[in-house]
C-alpha cells in the first residue's frame, strides 16, 4: 500500500509540476539487479573542459554536464510507469541547461499492443535521438532545432506486428509559451503527430533472444513527424532516418534528418538577422538537412575509440525571409568529434570515463553575416555513472 502511494505521488508531481522543455532524452539502460516493480536511479555526468572560440581560449573548468533522477517499474502485470527529472547542458559551448521533465504510464493490452499516456519522449527516429546517457559528449545538440520552451503531453500506440519490428503512432499536445513580440499566438495548444518504425535484424535467429538487443547486426529508427505551430497554416515537419550496423568490434551509425520549418525552431538565424537590424521581428522559414556518421571501434575489451562527423546545410524558404532570399543556401555547418572511452564494467554501461575533442564550424553564405561565422574547439575529460538507489 505504501509503495502504491509513492507511485501516485511521483506521477502527480510529474504531471502537475510546471512544464519545462526537453530537447533530448536518455535511453533506458539495463541494470543487472533491476527490480521490475520499483527502481530509483541517479545518473550524473561531470566533465573538465577547455574551450577555444575564435582562437581565444576561455580557460579550463569543471562542471556537471547533466544530472538525472529516474523512477520506473511496474504497478502490475499490465501497467508500468516511468518518471524522470533531468538537468542537461544544452550545448557543450554554452553555460545554460534544459530540464527534461516527463512522467507516463505504459499499458499492455496484449503481447503486441501497448499504450503510453502522459508526458513522454517524442517518437523521433535516428540513432542520434536514441543515443544512451553515457554518450552525451558525442551528441550533436542542434540536430532537432527545438525551441527551448516546448513541452509535449499526449498518448502513443505501440504495435509489434512481427518479431523485431515496432510501429508507433503518437499524438501530442504542444504546450508553448508565448513568444515575446514575435508571434501572434493564434493557436494556443497546437497538436503534433508522429509515425515511427523501429526494426532490427539478427543473422543468427537460432540464438536470438528478445532481450539480447545489442547483438542485432542492423537496427533502424525511421520516423516522420508533423507539428502545428502557434500560427495558422504554419507547420514543422521532420523526417528522421537512422541505421546502425554492428559488426563487432566495429559499430557504424548513419543518420539523415530533414527539418522543414515554417517558423524557425531554434531561432539561431533569427538572432543573427536581428543583430543586423534591431527592428527585425520576423522569424524566417527554413529547411535544415543534417547528415551524421559515427564510428565506434572496440579495439580492446572495455576500451572504445569513437569518431563522428556531422554536415548540415540551411536553406531559406519563401515567406518572411526577404533578407535571406528565397530558396537560398545561407549556412553550412561542420562538426567533428574524436575520443576514447573506458567502460570498467563490460556487462553494462553504468560507469564510463572518456576524453573527447570537438570542432564546431558554422559558415554563413551571406556577406552581411559572415562575421558571425564560428570555429569553436572543445576538449573534454569526463565521467558518467548511474547509481541504483532503490
Amino acid at each position: 500500500m505504501k509503495k502504491t502511494k509513492i507511485i501516485f505521488l511521483i506521477l502527480f508531481l510529474g504531471f502537475f509540476y510546471p512544464f519545462h522543455s526537453f530537447s533530448e532524452i536518455i535511453k533506458q539502460n539495463k541494470t543487472t539487479d533491476e527490480n521490475s516493480n520499483f527502481n530509483v536511479f541517479l545518473d550524473y555526468s561531470g566533465v573538465l573542459d577547455s574551450v577555444v572560440k575564435k582562437e581565444i581560449s576561455e580557460g579550463t573548468r569543471f562542471y556537471g554536464n547533466s544530472f538525472n533522477l529516474e523512477v520506473r517499474g511496474k504497478a502490475n502485470d499490465k501497467i508500468s510507469y516511468r518518471f524522470t527529472k533531468e538537468f542537461v547542458r544544452k550545448n557543450n559551448l554554452l553555460e545554460n541547461y534544459d530540464m527534461i521533465d516527463f512522467a507516463y504510464l505504459k499499458y499492455k493490452w496484449n503481447d503486441k499492443l501497448y499504450f503510453l499516456f502522459g508526458k513522454h519522449p517524442l517518437s523521433f527516429g535516428s540513432m542520434e535521438y536514441a543515443s544512451e546517457f553515457y554518450e552525451h559528449a558525442y551528441r550533436y545538440p542542434h540536430v532537432y532545432k527545438k525551441n527551448k520552451n516546448n513541452n509535449y503531453v499526449g498518448f502513443s500506440f505501440i504495435y509489434h506486428p512481427i518479431k523485431d519490428h515496432e510501429l508507433q503512432f503518437q499524438v501530442v499536445n504542444e504546450m508553448k509559451q508565448q513568444e515575446e513580440s514575435m508571434i501572434i499566438q493564434e493557436i494556443n495548444y497546437p497538436m503534433g503527430y508522429s509515425v515511427n518504425w523501429n526494426w532490427s535484424l539478427n543473422p543468427n535467429h537460432d540464438n536470438d533472444h528478445d532481450n539480447d538487443h545489442d547483438n542485432k547486426i542492423i537496427k533502424n529508427r525511421w520516423s516522420y513527424s508533423f507539428f502545428q505551430e502557434n500560427e495558422k497554416k504554419k507547420y514543422w515537419k521532420l523526417l528522421a532516418l537512422g541505421s546502425q550496423f554492428n559488426w563487432k568490434p566495429v559499430t557504424i551509425e548513419a543518420d539523415y534528418i530533414l527539418s522543414d520549418e515554417d517558423i524557425e525552431q531554434n531561432r539561431n538565424i533569427t538572432q543573427v538577422l536581428q543583430s543586423l537590424n534591431h527592428y527585425y521581428y520576423n522569424i524566417p522559414s527554413v529547411k535544415y538537412g543534417t547528415y551524421l556518421v559515427k564510428l565506434k571501434y572496440n579495439f580492446i575489451p572495455k576500451w572504445n575509440l569513437i569518431a563522428k562527423g556531422v554536415y548540415e546545410v540551411g536553406i531559406s524558404k519563401k515567406g518572411r525571409n526577404y533578407i535571406l532570399g528565397e530558396n537560398k543556401l545561407f549556412q553550412k555547418t561542420y562538426t567533428y568529434y574524436g575520443g576514447i572511452e573506458f567502460l570498467p564494467i563490460i556487462k553494462n554501461n553504468d560507469i564510463s570515463f572518456f576524453i573527447a575533442y570537438k570542432n564546431h564550424r558554422i559558415n554563413y553564405s551571406l556577406d552581411q553575416i559572415k562575421q558571425e561565422n564560428k570555429n569553436d574547439h572543445l576538449i573534454v575529460l569526463g565521467l558518467n555513472y548511474r547509481v541504483k538507489m532503490i
